[in-house]
């Protein structure tokens, strides 16, 4: 085919553009966040303690994981992958190079695994179980927690649950203990004490467990909960509660003594575990798998069993598995009255990547390394009335042999600083992504990218759309410069703006390597960091499962027909099967992307894992920044339903996307 239908689409791809939402593109669940956890005790005034949730969910990967500079993975909110892989009540949206999406499955739901062990020996479940906490034959549902945002106007006074990690505090505070006002820098949910206690509104108690029959309790046990919300999203206290409900006489540093029986070891049991929970729950079966890491300087690259690599000059790493290291639990053994588990405290799901805005080519510096992780689990736990605090780290291990956390990121507010102090910092900022993929990851010079404000950034002063292609250097009020790694500025061109979003183009002239990006607006300016390479392509899509943003072009008797494969209900876009017709129609299936660069990469496709000939690669014409690729569709592909479609350029796969076929 030629250019009669390579770059004159113009009219359907402004309908696509205004539906996949390049004038507005949004990032549903995602909310603002910050760096990795602090020291041993949470810095700063020690009475409003940052929520780790708020202060540290942007470096989490997509199983809500991340880890601090001595490279100890963990999980401070629900571990989605493990559930995953536990077959608790999820089902898988998409595969992404950024990591696996799932959400929370619509009903039919089962009872939740046992997710982990609470070092006071208690099991941790996931988010789903009975109704009645008596009856093993009532209906599953997901199980709530009691805790709700405060209906406060200023931080003055303590709930009464936080009283017991407060020594010596009362409830009503002194001047010098009060709190930030609130406010959009200051928001309630920052701080684990803007959360109160209600008995009655959830299922659990205030360390967020209870009394309950289980499936591997039919008699019944103290238990805790993972919870989530309706949405699916974490629910805070999210594990555990900030103080045991049992005697913590765990550790996570317990060597198993001589006289331990071993039950599992190098892949295989040496023995039955039996019916016992705290040896049958563990997962073992992925214990002879290396542990992988997909790394946030190139995702493209995959899951890797060594890390970090590819690293960029300039930018910096911490943490590392030089040879490639088992994942999982990798030795049980047990004596009377405790449970022994090792692990490196590597998980056998894919790790990362992890991203970070203000520095290091927009990558969080902090890798996973492998610790030999030693837990002892008491056997029989022991209920008390004389609770302790949780603190900071380790507060149990997951049946995956990783650490489990609480809602701690070791920060608090200082009245002195007026600030958090500890737990890095948590500042008004962005985060980029690519504005086709919403993916994060390198960005190539004249691609197009969407900026979202991080802890309530004003990144413009109104709201506004450009208003032709010919998209301008300030729109609602706000600015976008480039310094480039030679130190370089260039100015940007914006094709969208709102207090939120700003959608521009990275300037065509941006040599590659570590930049800077600064969005200035109402007299402030925010920065944010890229890691510029020469390609690194991203395609559209119009829903969250991934259906390309894509048309056909049908070619019959010598004439040339444009088709939509998706439709409009409402507020849903539905997917047209393509019917690929009798044997001489030639069918095209026309994408749209971003992120060839300006190097003229070769271009490779394949639809439903077939070789797929591309016969054109490159601008789109109307808009800047926005590629076109043009597939002939395998004819042999009729009938084959759901597929996926992947683009490579320059050696680099772009995020997949799929299309149906009749």
């Amino acid at each position: 085919m030629t250019d009669s239908f390579d770059r004159k689409c113009a009219t359907i791809m402004v309908q696509l553009l205004m539906l996949i939402g390049l004038s507005n593109l949004s990032v549903s669940g995602q909310q603002p966040p910050g760096p990795g956890p602090g020291g041993p005790m949470p810095q700063g005034d020690g009475i409003w303690i940052r929520n780790a949730y708020f202060g540290e969910m942007q470096t989490f990967d997509k199983c809500f994981g991340h880890q601090p500079g001595d490279g100890l993975y963990h999980h401070h909110v629900q571990p989605v992958c493990l559930r995953a892989q536990l077959n608790d009540n999820l089902e898988k949206v998409r595969e992404g190079r950024t990591g696996t999406i799932y959400r929370e499955k619509s009903g039919l739901w089962s009872h939740s695994s046992i997710l982990g062990w609470s070092f006071d020996g208690y099991p941790i479940y996931g988010p789903y179980g009975f109704n009645d906490p008596t009856n093993s034959a009532s209906p599953v549902r997901r199980i709530r927690s009691g805790f709700r945002l405060r209906s406060i106007t200023a931080r003055t006074s303590l709930p009464d649950w936080a009283l017991g990690h407060h020594a010596g505090v009362s409830a009503q505070l002194t001047a010098t203990q009060y709190g930030p006002a609130i406010s959009d820098t200051f928001p309630i949910g920052r701080y684990v004490e803007d959360f109160e206690y209600i008995a009655g509104i959830g299922d659990l108690d205030q360390y967020n467990g209870r009394f309950t029959v289980t499936p591997e309790f039919p008699t019944g046990t103290y238990a805790y909960f993972v919870t989530i919300d309706e949405n699916g999203l974490p629910a805070f206290p999210y594990i555990l509660g900030m103080q045991y409900n049992g005697v913590n006489s765990g550790s996570a540093i317990a060597p198993a003594p001589a006289e331990a029986q071993g039950y599992f070891s190098n892949g295989a049991y040496q023995q039955s575990t039996g019916s016992v929970p705290q040896l049958s729950s563990w997962l073992t079966k992925n214990s002879r798998e290396y542990a992988k890491v997909v790394s946030g300087f190139n995702p493209a690259a995959g899951p890797q069993t060594t890390w970090p690599v590819a690293v960029p000059a300039g930018a910096q790493a911490s943490g590392s598995v030089s040879s490639p290291t088992y994942a999982d639990t990798q030795s049980i053994s047990a004596t009377g009255s405790a449970i022994y588990v090792k692990s490196n405290n590597l998980a056998s799901y894919s790790m990362g990547p992890w991203f970070v805005d203000g520095a290091n080519g927009g990558v969080f510096p902090n890798f996973p390394s492998a610790h030999n992780f030693q837990a002892r689990i008491p056997r029989v736990p022991t209920a008390t009335t004389s609770r302790t605090n949780t603190g900071l780290g380790p507060v149990g291990i997951w049946v995956n042999g990783v650490a489990v956390f609480n809602v701690l990121d070791g920060s608090s507010y200082s009245n002195a600083q007026r600030n958090d102090l500890g737990g890095g910092p948590v500042r008004p900022g962005m985060m980029q992504v690519s504005a086709a993929s919403y993916e994060g990851g390198p960005l190539a010079p004249g691609s197009l990218i969407s900026a979202f404000s991080l802890f309530n950034a004003k990144i413009a002063t109104t709201t506004a759309i450009a208003a032709s292609a010919d998209w301008p250097a300030t729109l609602g009020g706000t600015t976008v410069t480039v310094r480039d790694s030679t130190g370089t500025t260039h100015s940007a061109s914006i094709s969208y703006a709102s207090p939120g979003q700003v959608n521009y183009r990275l300037p065509e002239g941006v040599s590659t390597g570590l930049a800077t990006v600064t969005i200035s607006a109402g007299g402030s300016s925010f920065n944010g960091a890229i890691n510029v390479v020469s390609t690194y392509p991203n395609l559209f899509m119009l829903n969250s499962e991934g259906l390309a943003a894509a048309q056909i072009v049908r070619a019959r008797n010598g004439s040339v027909g444009y088709e939509n494969i998706f439709q409009v209900g409402g507020d849903s876009i539905i997917p047209q099967p393509i019917d690929l017709g009798p044997a001489t129609d030639e069918v095209y299936l026309v994408l749209y992307g971003s992120g060839l660069g300006r190097s003229n990469p070769s271009v490779t496709a394949k639809i439903g894992g077939l070789e797929a000939t591309v016969v054109y690669a490159g601008a789109q014409g109307s808009y800047g920044g926005l590629d076109q690729f043009n597939v002939r569709i395998p004819p042999s592909l009729a009938g084959r339903g759901k597929v996926e479609v992947v683009v490579t350029a320059g050696e680099r796969p772009a995020n997949s996307v799929f299309v149906t076929i009749k």
